[in-house]
């Protein structure tokens, strides 16, 4: 993914710099490796299986052996055992599932099925005498994928062999420090189910040694989970604001604390971090049921993880390239650790990660983020003055007021103690969010400020603008508003900028019947439900409705 920063509207070159910092060492997780075998031995075959392929060999393999996915998962090698395996008795299973290509057309398209090889292993005896296999911590997971030209998609497009034709190669794993160790247990896997000599590492294309995807983290104590959301956040809130694009981000909030945080951009070069061609992925998260583990359990504990998960355009990198993209992912996370005040006591060791006796690791580290905060955050109280002194109307203001009074509020709150109709509030919340005053999140909806800081600097500024403003005066304008909404009941809207606005300019909306539109009201309930649509974007015949709800 290409990244043009001279487009960016914001620019932080003048504050941000880095310095040489140690950390403990992130511990490489989830990982995965391409690879293409170049492997087709006679090309003008009449049967698939004459090609000599490791795919028609694997496919041969399931025919004899399976035969039905019935049968499935097959257990190929009940005694599986490799050098960098842990202690434990472990298996090789074999599935397969249709690929996303074939041959024929329309009516005679038959599709592949690729074959996936998974580590897995065998667990203590049941009731039963049985030993059921579980999924092992050291995970492992094989694709063997057909590459031949005369190969099209279900739309009849042919499908494209970069490599040319043969066998492609997927591994999946995790706790692998290398490429090169990947490869190792994707090929000592394949040996062990189809013989020895099925692979020929000279049919190995060496630019199709590609990566996929990488992960590296941290597991720390839970009692720095909020500073570390809270510095995530952040990081958000600067490259939102530095690239006004390509930026997801995920948080749910519960009563216990933040339970997971995600930031995914391409643009953490505005924070000082080397430029990437490809997006970067940033989370905090926790092991299901991880609050009824007690505190000594290490699962009990959240992760940091940066991860990449491949490029939108151009090849993805090649296993020369591993420690670039590792050192990336440890920096990210390394620098938002020390941003949060992390230290290596505050680590938690588990089985794969030294936690607080890991080695030290120097890495480059980002500096200025003080004097980025401070600039966005003055930008935002700039923000709150213009809306909290409005002069047509105090409605922003008594919103901005209740939820700086109470640290936040919900629309049934901001209702209730403003006076103000539902559809005025999700208006003008909306807005305020948009402008990144705000944040919305929740079921109900809670609306907060997005920062400790802007809370603080919020409520300063609803005292400066109105500095006289007390409860009576609160209650008056409270009053007055619920009155009038109750003597212009007919009216759809009741604030100042509401009921400016003309009939032409209601006709002119665009309404529509909701049978012409693809969305059913199901969907309509969503939108409204997660803010999309607001009180103003519907509609409702009211003389068909029930007298209870009219």
């Amino acid at each position: 993914m290409s990244i043009d920063t001279t487009n960016d509207p914001v620019q932080f070159d003048d504050v941000t710099d880095s310095e040489s910092d140690t950390f403990p060492k992130p511990r490489a997780h989830g990982a995965a490796v391409m690879n293409h075998l170049a492997d087709v031995q006679d090309p003008h075959a009449d049967r698939s299986a004459d090609r000599g392929t490791l795919y028609d060999q694997s496919l041969s393999y399931w025919r004899e052996s399976v035969g039905d996915r019935d049968l499935e998962p097959h257990v190929a090698v009940e005694d599986f055992d490799a050098e960098w395996l842990p202690s434990g008795d472990y298996a090789l299973v074999l599935t397969s599932s249709r690929w996303k290509a074939g041959t024929g057309r329309g009516d005679d398209y038959r599709a592949y099925y690729e074959q996936h090889l998974k580590l897995r292993e065998w667990g203590p005896e049941d009731d039963d005498g049985e030993r059921p296999l579980r999924k092992p911590p050291l995970a492992l997971h094989i694709e063997i994928m057909p590459q031949f030209r005369d190969m099209v998609y279900k739309s009849g497009d042919s499908l494209e062999c970069p490599y040319g034709e043969g066998t492609r190669l997927l591994a999946w794993t995790t706790w692998a420090e290398d490429p090169f160790e990947i490869e190792r247990r994707l090929y000592d896997a394949l040996r062990a189910v189809y013989g020895a000599g099925t692979v020929d590492l000279d049919d190995r294309v060496d630019d199709a040694r590609r990566i996929p995807k990488a992960e590296a983290h941290i597991r720390f104590h839970i009692d720095k989970k909020n500073p570390l959301v809270e510095t995530l956040d952040q990081s958000k809130q600067l490259i939102d604001w530095g690239g006004h694009s390509e930026i997801e981000a995920h948080q749910q909030r519960q009563k216990e604390g933040w339970l997971e945080a995600l930031v995914e951009s391409n643009r953490w070069h505005l924070l000082g971090f080397d430029p990437k061609r490809y997006s970067t992925e940033v989370k905090i998260y926790q092991a299901n049921q991880w609050h009824k583990k007690p505190r000594g359990d290490p699962f009990h504990h959240p992760k940091l993880e940066a991860s990449y998960a491949g490029v939108d355009r151009g090849e993805l990198p090649h296993v020369s390239e591993w420690d670039d993209v590792l050192d990336h992912l440890r920096s990210v996370v390394a620098t938002h650790a020390r941003w949060a005040g992390i230290g290596r006591s505050d680590l938690i060791a588990d089985d794969f990660f030294d936690g607080p006796t890991s080695p030290p690791w120097e890495f480059e580290r980002p500096t200025g983020r003080r004097e980025m905060l401070r600039q966005r955050y003055e930008d935002l109280a700039t923000d709150i003055y213009r809306e909290a002194l409005k002069e047509s109307t105090t409605a922003v203001y008594d919103i901005l007021r209740v939820i700086a009074e109470h640290d936040g509020a919900t629309y049934d709150a901001l209702e209730e103690r403003t006076g103000l109709a539902r559809s005025t509030i999700r208006y003008h919340v909306r807005r305020l969010a948009e402008t990144g005053v705000v944040s919305r999140e929740g079921n109900p909806v809670m609306v907060f400020f997005i920062s400790r800081v802007v809370l603080e600097r919020a409520r300063e500024i609803v005292r400066e603008v109105y500095p006289d403003d007390t409860p009576e005066q609160q209650n008056e304008r409270l009053e007055e508003r619920r009155e009038r909404r109750e003597s212009e009941s007919d009216q759809s809207d009741d604030t100042d900028e509401e009921s400016s606005e003309s009939a032409d300019e209601t006709e002119t909306i665009g309404f529509e019947y909701l049978e012409r539109l693809s969305a059913s009201v199901h969907d309509v309930a969503f939108l409204i439900d997660r803010d999309q649509l607001d009180d103003r974007d519907v509609r409702v015949r009211v003389d068909e409705l029930p007298p209870p709800l009219r």
